[in-house]
């Protein structure tokens, strides 16, 4: 008998002691959530924006994300100017909360969207928007509703509605919020739209004194550019360039590219009413410069953004993997055979829908990457050149080529094959606008064997002008005497070999000159395309680069062996 009471007073106690133990396992996992919450909740309140997306990122490999999780990695990325991905975590918190049904963090999800659509340039889309969601907002979110006017109100701004934008500022009716420089500025942006020019000068001047007060030169300088142009209205231009030169006297490497653009934009402006057309047509050139830095950065994101799309497809897809293998086990002796049909089947339409995005891809960033933003530019800035040179009938004619040549592109880019006269169409008009807007003229000849018809044969668009725009660009960016570029066209075993020819500085001339992530780049893809048709027509393609001076010439030769198709009727 005592036996069985002392078995029992030790079973009593081990179950105890269990139940201890586990408590103290779940207070301590609940403990280590808590502290790497607050960690990242720190971080965020330090700025450490790329350490909150690290953890954060690591966190989603492993577990679904809290909504104040989405909130903060989604800020992360704005603040981080990574708008892109900003987009994809605030949609995907607008899901999240619907899914909840969490009224309060869909009000902020909203309000996340919008400020990542206009930090990246998205009025348009931003303003539809705004106008779909706002209706959302109930009385108890009127706090929420007026930091949404903040973006909207602005996006009215950058689409030239002043009126709309001056409403929706108005809409801020709390104290706080009035008094921000935030609020001020733009508020002053706006008056300067509609003219109102002794108003905007007010705000402008008032929110100085507070920038001047916290030593934010990023914001002060801001103003200052701003002052110059409400000057520049009133005809005051010494008082006008005054605040430029303030503006501008801070300027270095590390500035903001839109701020840069705002002050050379000034000057532009102050020198072109004065007639200053020299010192106007210099600011011209630095505004084309920095365009063209915006595109690139803009190209940048997009590309981590994409980046971002892919590995959270992969762990998608891992996490499928463990599940589905999860579900399979106890079954897998007697459903061997099946598992091993279905898995077969998978695999192959695995690999062909990969086989066809990688491809959608690689096309994509080959078309984007056609018509450099550089060229774009300077049309734009030739046309402009022209119409204050009142050069009319020469200015219509560069327009006309130029949208032609838009034309072209656009359609071109829309189809996977165009026939080859379709092709060096649009290689003609894009030479023939590089010719308008070049001081040093080049030839430009297109020789075509009898054996090809080019009214038949299929091939993928804008694969030559990379390597005409490279000769342009890198080949003639000194002073050649005749510049010229030879196009060559054969056709062999069901292969299309275009020989481009230069009489440039050469290949390795150029490669030790400059450094051309654009040439490398439309080199690099072009290769991946080519590539890939050779594994769809199953016909070797190839990409030759060579400096002619192994042939004891001048320049560069490209070589492209592209797989064709014959148009059928």
């Amino acid at each position: 008998m005592r036996i069985i009471k002392t078995y029992m007073g030790i079973k009593t106690y081990l179950k105890v002691k269990i139940q201890y133990l586990i408590a103290c396992f779940f207070m301590l996992h609940c403990a280590t959530q808590l502290s790497g919450q607050n960690n990242v909740e720190d971080l965020f309140t330090n700025r450490e924006y790329a350490k909150v997306i690290e953890i954060l990122s690591e966190k989603e490999a492993k577990e679904p994300l809290t909504l104040r999780d989405y909130f903060l990695l989604t800020k992360s990325y704005g603040r981080n100017q990574q708008y892109a991905n900003g987009l994809i975590y605030s949609n995907e918190m607008i899901g999240k909360s619907l899914k909840e049904k969490d009224t309060t963090n869909l009000i902020k999800a909203f309000n996340l969207k919008a400020e990542n659509l206009i930090d990246s340039g998205g009025y348009n889309d931003g303003l539809i928007f705004c106008e779909k969601v706002s209706p959302v907002f109930r009385e108890q979110d009127s706090i929420e509703f007026q930091k949404l006017c903040f973006k909207w109100g602005m996006m009215y701004y950058h689409t030239d509605q002043y009126q709309k934008a001056y409403e929706t500022y108005n809409k801020i009716t709390l104290p706080k919020y009035r008094n921000l420089n935030l609020f001020k500025n733009n508020y002053a942006l706006t008056l300067m739209g509609l003219e109102k020019w002794d108003e905007a000068l007010f705000y402008f001047k008032k929110s100085i004194k507070q920038y001047k007060s916290s030593n934010n030169t990023e914001r002060l300088n801001f103003n200052y550019s701003n002052i110059s142009v409400v000057y520049m209205h009133q005809g005051k231009w010494e008082q006008s360039k005054v605040y430029l030169d303030s503006a501008a006297s801070v300027l270095n490497n590390d500035s903001p590219l839109r701020a840069k653009k705002g002050i050379y934009t000034n000057y532009f402006k102050l020198y072109q009413i004065q007639g200053k057309q020299d010192k106007a047509a210099r600011y011209l050139e630095l505004i084309s410069q920095v365009n063209e830095n915006i595109y690139r950065a803009k190209i940048n994101e997009e590309i981590d953004a994409l980046e971002t799309s892919n590995r959270r497809e992969d762990q998608l897809k891992e996490k499928f993997r463990a599940s589905e293998k999860q579900k399979l086990w106890g079954a897998i002796v007697s459903l061997l055979a099946l598992i091993g049909f279905i898995s077969t089947i998978f695999y192959f339409k695995y690999k062909n829908v990969k086989a066809a995005h990688e491809q959608s891809v690689t096309e994509q960033q080959l078309l984007r990457s056609q018509m450099t933003p550089h060229f774009i530019f300077n049309s734009l800035s030739v046309i402009q050149g022209m119409i204050l040179n009142k050069e009319d009938k020469k200015a219509v004619k560069y327009l006309s080529k130029f949208s032609k040549l838009l034309r072209l592109i656009l359609e071109s880019s829309r189809e996977k094959l165009v026939v080859v006269k379709e092709e060096l169409l649009a290689m003609q008009s894009y030479v023939e606008l590089q010719n308008l807007s070049r001081l040093q003229p080049f030839k430009y000849s297109v020789e075509i064997d009898e054996s090809i018809n080019v009214e038949e044969i299929l091939i993928p668009p804008m694969l030559i002008q990379p390597f005409i725009e490279n000769a342009i660009e890198h080949g003639f960016k000194e002073q050649i005497d005749n510049p010229e570029i030879k196009i060559h066209l054969t056709s062999k075993e069901n292969v299309l070999i275009c020989t481009i020819k230069d009489n440039g500085i050469g290949l390795n001339a150029t490669k030790s000159t400059t450094k051309s992530h654009k040439s490398s780049l439309a080199t690099k893809i072009t290769s991946e395309r080519l590539k890939m048709l050779s594994k769809n027509f199953k016909i070797e393609s190839n990409l030759i680069l060579e400096d002619r001076e192994k042939y004891n010439e001048k320049g560069t030769q490209v070589t492209l062996m592209i797989p064709y198709k014959i148009e059928t009727l």
